[in-house]
């Protein structure tokens, strides 16, 4: 049996097919369909990843940042369904995608700290509560989208140190004009917005920066998820480049609210490849 793993987020949609034992991982760009049409989706799936891909394929599993809802999942089906004609195709949510990478059958709070931030109480088969992540303009706490939003706010309103100023100005495009463009013009606002909320990966040890991450993950654990049922009594496990990049951070922050910090999971393709594999090896 072939399967073909989608883990897709607001940046890229990395694809995972695993055949005989054998695994190949091709890249497209990000397919939200929010940002994304069926037809939009469909000409990146043919264009960009079926040439790579040879083998006949039993199921897809694609997991997708946007596809919170019976609508939006139908638009990527529709797009799976044109390019994939003789295999299953299931759609979900990116949330249902880290849960399982997360904690594959085991109850917990999963988190996702990426461009975006998110977060569920799972119960080792679905998500059972989810406190809504509001997007970068009014929440993502703790996500590059945050802290970009974060940062760049903070520099038109005078608030950073000047060795910190001119490194940024130094190193990104901090004129008013193009940063409105990029808000207002742009067809991925939260990325670009994002993109800014590096410069802090590169400034971890500066005083400001550190209160500043300090209180974007404070606000994460605190107004998030502190307020999940329970939330004391499960672990608390986190995917995304920033959690993993922070983890020592944030674990430290966890255990100070008597929360139970589990693994930072970098990149959750690989432990969804082990999930759905033993899921194949239990149906056979």
């Amino acid at each position: 049996m072939s399967i073909l793993i989608a883990d897709s987020g607001a940046t890229k949609t990395e694809w995972c097919l695993v055949a005989e034992n054998e695994t190949q991982t091709h890249f497209t760009e990000g397919l939200n369909p929010y940002y994304h049409t069926t037809d939009s989706i469909t000409k990146v799936i043919r264009q960009d990843l079926l040439p790579e891909i040879e083998e006949q394929i039993d199921e897809v599993f694609f997991y997708g940042a946007g596809c919170d809802s019976d609508e939006k999942d139908q638009e990527v089906r529709e797009a799976l369904d044109a390019c994939f004609t003789d295999s299953d195709n299931y759609v979900y949510h990116d949330l249902l995608g880290a849960a399982r990478a997360c904690f594959w059958n085991e109850s917990g709070i999963a988190c996702i700290l990426g461009t975006g931030s998110n977060s569920c109480l799972y119960d080792g088969e679905k998500i059972v509560e989810h406190i809504p992540s509001l997007a970068f303009i009014l929440g993502d706490e703790g996500s590059a989208g945050y802290f970009g939003k974060k940062l760049i706010n903070k520099y038109f309103r005078f608030e950073i140190p000047d060795d910190l100023k001119k490194d940024l100005e130094e190193n990104y495009n901090m004129s008013l004009d193009h940063i409105t463009k990029g808000l207002y013009d742009g067809d991925q606002k939260s990325r670009f917005v994002a993109s800014y909320g590096s410069f802090l990966g590169n400034h971890s040890d500066h005083p400001f920066v550190q209160k500043m991450l300090r209180e974007g993950f404070e606000s994460f654990i605190t107004r998030i998820v502190m307020n999940y049922s329970n939330a004391q009594d499960y672990e608390v496990r986190f995917i995304g480049s920033v959690a993993f990049a922070y983890q020592d951070l944030i674990t430290g922050i966890l255990q100070e609210h008597n929360l139970k910090p589990g693994i930072f999971v970098k990149n959750p393709m690989e432990r969804l490849v082990t999930f759905h594999t033993d899921s194949a090896l239990q149906k056979s």
